[in-house]
């Protein structure tokens, strides 16, 4: 039997081994987690600039506002607004999914827009609220979570 010439100094390289993976799954790679981060956090400041947004339009639009706060609240509701949308693009980009992308900012935009209506407005919410924010958040850790792979037995030969 002919032997396979090996790496130079006698080193076992990943051919002579062809059934072992050559590299670490995608989720262990170095950039993986990194990436998976900047997804997040980028949709978190989406969400948070999108509740922002919605904040300032609802003191632009009040009914008693002055002309100057009214054209001080639409350039920030615009400029939030278009920051909202470069954050998402961008947490798009780094997620995995745009489900995954799409729940982060839909949650971060609740907690934020619950946090500015309570500082800019005095607003609490019911229990009920806060029990949807709960099956929110449970939902997105159950698409954030890495399942592990589900092996398929072999189909077995018919003789």
């Amino acid at each position: 039997m002919a032997e396979r010439p090996g790496p130079p100094g006698g080193a076992v390289s990943a051919t002579a081994y062809p059934d072992t993976p050559a590299e670490f799954p995608p989720h262990l790679q170095a950039g993986a987690m990194r990436r998976r981060f900047w997804g997040v956090f980028n949709c978190l400041c989406a969400g948070s600039f999108g509740a922002l947004a919605a904040a300032s339009a609802k003191l632009a639009f009040g009914s008693e506002v002055s002309m100057g706060l009214c054209v001080l609240g639409i350039i920030v509701m615009a400029s939030t607004n278009s920051l909202m949308w470069t954050f998402f693009s961008r947490g798009l980009s780094f997620s995995m999914s745009s489900a995954i992308a799409s729940v982060t900012v839909t949650f971060s935009n609740i907690l934020s827009s619950a946090f500015l209506g309570y500082v800019l407005y005095g607003e609490c919410q019911e229990v009920l609220w806060w029990g949807g924010v709960f099956l929110i958040l449970c939902g997105l850790t159950l698409i954030h979570r890495k399942l592990p792979p589900t092996w398929k037995p072999l189909p077995h030969k018919q003789q």
